[in-house]
């Protein structure tokens, strides 16, 4: 193989200038009609995998709709020829819904496969792949089978499968995560080639979580607001679908089904209430269900209060320039107050000393030696205060000092190492001279052959 490589070498270089010219312009040629080829595919995939989430989306949320519909209709107790239809299409739904992950992974994975530059895209098949795909293929498959008990009635309480029910039913919101990826893929971020450029030449992933967080950052009051009430809402009917007993048995507490939880107001109620971790105590949950729930609705308050305060003060910040307003003015304002406050303590003190002096009344003396005290106190506090100022300006300055030394510093290292390379250049071509007079004087002196 080497000698082949060597002998098609040698054969371009004996070509003439003109022909190897033609073929380099060919292969430069070929080479943009790859790239070109690329791109396109590039953006059909990238197209493709858009259509085929927004598709997995809709049919999420008809099998989200088609679900509360079908606990509804149970919870209440509703015997129609509907109830025993809406099931099996929300089977159906599941099975295409998990089919079209498979298939986006697909895609995904050519995607990915062409913006690396892989040959082949089963190459990106690793195992850290695959339990991702399967583990979003178990969150889609989740729903509540079709069933008939045979001498119960499916309404009742103790029913040996409400656990499984349950556990079909409520994660099936867990389908939500597909609205997240379809904003994530009709961003502009990513739909844009130069940001995604710039995010590649940065080593930035445009992923769900850099997107779902620039949202928050440049919109956090309509983001933040949007995912706290889709938050209520789920929390809200899975509260009143576990207090109405549709699925857990009740506490020894209460065997009869909890009037003041099982309503929709005191749902949203009790879900306000533990969102905020306020927790009055006027509305309990008494379902292990309705525990559960509420638990998870705590724990995602305390995280949305931490976030939403963080938003809150990163937006309430100010900047380099008013902050700079802000000190130059508050500045002159205790100037100004601690003229005043000195003006005061010479009056009161002159005051004192004349009423002292001439033997007025105690009572007027007494008066004007306590403002000049409460002038003295407000002096000194003002007097601290424009000390406390300075430091934090002088701190502010010092570290500013400092950053220009080290600037200057790192400035004549890399002067001494320049012309420390400078000298080794020297070096070398004295060095280089020497050797061309050495090899000329030593071809002189050979006998000629």
């Amino acid at each position: 193989m080497e000698k082949n490589l060597l002998t098609a070498i040698d054969f371009v270089a004996s070509l003439p200038m003109s022909q190897q010219n033609n073929i380099k312009i060919h292969d430069d040629q070929e080479t943009f009609a790859a790239m070109k080829e690329q791109l396109i595919q590039r953006k059909k995939l990238h197209y493709r995998c858009r259509q085929v989430n927004d598709s997995m989306c809709l049919i999420a949320i008809f099998g989200l709709v088609l679900m509360i519909i079908d606990t509804e209709m149970r919870l209440n107790e509703i015997e129609t020829t509907v109830i025993f239809i809406i099931r099996p299409f929300i089977g159906v739904s599941t099975a295409i819904l998990v089919g079209l992950v498979f298939y986006y992974h697909s895609l995904n994975m050519r995607l990915y496969a062409i913006n690396n530059h892989i040959a082949d895209w089963r190459v990106t098949i690793t195992i850290s792949a695959i339990s991702l795909i399967l583990c979003e293929a178990l969150v889609c498959a989740i729903h509540p089978f079709p069933y008939k008990h045979k001498g119960l009635s499916i309404f009742t309480l103790f029913n040996k499968s409400a656990w499984i029910q349950m556990f079909l039913t409520l994660p099936m919101f867990a389908r939500l995560y597909l609205v997240a990826r379809s904003v994530t893929l009709h961003s502009p971020l990513v739909n844009a080639a130069s940001s995604r450029t710039i995010g590649y030449l940065n080593r930035v992933p445009i992923t769900i979580s850099f997107i779902l967080r620039a949202l928050l950052q440049t919109y956090p009051a309509g983001s933040w607001t949007c995912v706290m009430i889709v938050t209520l809402l789920i929390a809200t009917w899975a509260l009143r679908a576990c207090e109405a007993a549709m699925w857990l048995p009740k506490n020894l507490v209460s065997s009869q089904p909890n009037e003041s939880t099982s309503t929709f107001s005191s749902a949203v109620w009790l879900t306000i209430v533990t969102f905020t971790t306020v927790g009055y105590g006027d509305v309990t949950p008494r379902t292990y269900c309705g525990q559960g729930v509420s638990t998870i609705t705590a724990f995602f308050g305390v995280f949305a209060s931490a976030v939403l305060i963080a938003v809150f003060t990163n937006k309430i910040a100010l900047n380099r320039s008013e902050q700079t307003v802000l000190d130059f003015v508050n500045r002159i304002n205790r100037a100004r107050a601690y003229r005043e406050k000195t003006v005061r303590i010479i009056q009161y003190s002159f005051r004192a000393w004349f009423l002292k002096r001439n033997g007025h009344r105690y009572r007027a003396t007494f008066n004007s030696l306590y403002r000049l005290h409460s002038a003295l106190e407000d002096a000194r506090e003002i007097k601290q205060e424009q000390r406390n100022a300075v430091n934090g300006t002088e701190s502010l300055l010092t570290l500013l000092s400092d950053v220009n030394d080290e600037q200057k510093n790192n400035d004549k290292s890399l002067t001494k190492v320049k012309n420390r390379i400078v000298r080794l250049e020297e070096k070398i071509n004295g060095l280089e001279n020497k050797l061309d007079i050495i090899v000329n004087m030593l071809s002189k002196n050979s006998p000629s052959t």
